[in-house]
């Protein structure tokens, strides 16, 4: 499955969040909201997603090994993680799962309802 496939399957569950919306900022990149807060940055071309999230917590998911810092030194708080395969788009969603419930203020992961 290519880059785009996967990083297309990771935008369509995405929007099935409540209150997220995707807007498609070019033909390969698309900026993730809930309201009006941007929760990460989805690049098919790249196969790259990126987030931000507080300082301490970019640091602990780049020492844990959930994601990677983005070298910049102007984003400090900016973390990246590529989308090679199935795997990545579970752990993908999980750190956007994470960004949501942080800006929401929710404690509980957020999962799809399973269909009945």
């Amino acid at each position: 499955m290519s880059h785009a496939a996967l990083v297309d399957e990771l935008a369509n569950e995405l929007d099935t969040w409540p209150g997220v919306r995707i807007e498609r900022v070019t033909e390969g990149v698309a900026v993730v909201r809930y309201e009006q807060l941007e929760l990460g940055v989805l690049d098919a071309d790249s196969g790259i997603a990126e987030l931000r999230f507080s300082v301490p917590e970019h640091d602990a998911l780049v020492e844990h090994g959930d994601a990677e810092p983005v070298d910049s030194p102007s984003e400090p708080d900016v973390v990246r993680h590529a989308v090679h395969g199935p795997s990545d788009v579970t752990a993908v969603l999980e750190l956007f799962d994470r960004r949501y419930r942080d800006v929401r203020g929710d404690q509980d992961a957020y999962s799809s309802p399973d269909p009945a």
